[in-house]
């Protein structure tokens, strides 16, 4: 009797021991859970702290660049190059980030490509056979870019009819505006055929593309950023195009020369022969894609505006139509904040993105 009597509540007690590591276990996962999610929540809120602070670096640096190539541009009348002394804006200006964050500014010369579009059939058609096309599809190649491209373009091609887009899957119409990435040329018909691989992989004719012409609209590609690819398809050979590249790279120039750059066509001509002709060409800066990068840690933001100088005549309607609103802003002036600073240059684009590097290991 006594026997079963003590296996009962040896019984029991081992069934309270189950319980309390059941309740223990399961209290240890919601616990671990908890500190899981609020340590997620803690580096959430770190990260958009570090984002916040290196997005005013990254601005500020954007505005001081701006500040110091609207100084050159006033001083030297025009932006030639990097090479007139604004390639490192920041230490122009003595800009010193707060300890532990680093900003970089990087330039690319939109303009040093050609502007694709402002270019013609016949340019195209260039353009195509650059890309090693015969002159049969060079001509179908811009026949298909200017009917999803232009308004009132008559294709010479049934493939090329912009209205059979209307029977593709899914049904579209062509935009007939000029095109706002290269990835939409994947949606050209008989374009994307030369552009794109059998998986719709950009190919190198692609990669070629994109260094020889520029998405942006402006009147004449600058000698002082050019790539060799739009100066090949300007039709300059080989050689000549490697000398403008060696002049602009600063070889065969020693320490204690100054910089040297293009300030008009005949400089480049002096260089070249006076008979060489480089029509569409100018030495001035027309579209500038400036790159800032503000990082801290592990943390990096990254800053990309596209400026184009604003014209004089532009900056004539401008005074004009801020010297008749004078008066009737003097009230509004007197209660509300600054005025905006008012560079000399249109931002075309604006973009920003985080970058998050996992850390070093220990």
């Amino acid at each position: 009797m006594s026997s079963r009597v003590h296996n009962s509540s040896f019984s029991r007690r081992g069934s309270v021991v189950v319980i309390v590591l059941a309740m223990v276990m399961l209290a240890a996962f919601f616990l671990s859970r908890f500190i899981e999610r609020a340590m997620t929540e803690m580096l959430v809120e770190m990260r958009a702290r570090h984002a916040t602070q290196l997005r005013g670096e990254a601005y500020s640096a954007l505005e001081a660049t701006l500040a110091v190539m609207a100084d050159y541009q006033a001083e030297d009348g025009g932006l030639f190059s990097p090479a007139q002394g604004w390639g490192d804006p920041l230490s122009v200006v003595d800009y010193t980030p707060p300890a532990g964050t680093h900003v970089d500014v990087e330039f690319i010369d939109e303009s040093g490509k050609l502007s694709l579009p402002r270019l013609d059939e016949p340019a195209l058609e260039e353009l195509a056979r650059f890309l090693d096309l015969k002159d049969i599809d060079a001509a179908r190649f811009a026949d298909a870019f200017l009917a999803w491209t232009r308004p009132n373009h008559v294709t010479a091609h049934y493939e090329t009819d912009p209205r059979n887009y209307e029977f593709a899957d899914p049904p579209h119409k062509a935009p007939v505006r000029p095109i706002e990435s290269f990835e939409e040329l994947a949606s050209v018909a008989v374009v994307r055929d030369f552009l794109y691989d059998a998986d719709g992989r950009p190919t190198e004719r692609w990669e070629r593309l994109k260094q020889a012409v520029s998405l942006y609209d402006f009147p004449s590609a600058n000698l002082n950023g050019a790539s060799e690819e739009a100066l090949i398809l300007a039709g300059l050979d080989v050689t000549q195009a490697g000398q403008i590249l060696d002049f602009n790279a600063g070889k065969g120039r020693r320490a204690s020369d100054p910089p040297q750059y293009f300030r008009n066509v005949a400089d480049v001509q002096t260089l070249l022969g006076s008979a060489i002709s480089l029509p569409g060409f100018a030495t001035s800066v027309q579209c500038l894609r400036i790159r800032v990068t503000a990082r801290e840690g592990t943390t990096a933001l990254h800053l990309e505006a596209v400026v184009t100088a604003t014209s004089a005549n532009k900056r004539l309607q401008q005074a004009q139509q801020g010297a008749a609103d004078q008066v009737a802003n003097q009230a509004r002036q007197t209660t509300a904040g600054p005025a905006p600073l008012q560079y000399p240059f249109t931002v075309l684009a604006l973009d920003e993105s985080i970058e998050l590097q996992a850390a070093p290991p220990p």
